[in-house]
């Protein structure tokens, strides 16, 4: 399964890229499994999900060609 990862803010500069493609070789697969896979657990900042443009939790199953974004807490002012 092919899953586009997106990264936004202050997550792109940290990965050192804007996006990429992630492989996952289970069928039934979360956004947690991409998050664990791409060690965005070791960050230390809390990190949000959108599947598709539509928040997500990290619970939300994936299927192919489904589009994770992910995201810090953005504030502004």
């Amino acid at each position: 399964m092919k899953i586009k990862v997106i990264y936004l803010a202050r997550l792109s500069e940290d990965m050192g890229k804007k996006e990429e493609y992630v492989e996952l070789p289970e069928p039934k697969s979360t956004i947690n499994d991409i998050f664990l896979k791409l060690k965005l657990n070791e960050l230390n900042y809390k990190i949000y999900s959108a599947k598709n443009y539509e928040h997500s939790d990290f619970t939300s199953d994936l299927k192919d060609n489904d589009e994770v974004a992910f995201f810090p807490t953005i504030t502004g002012g």
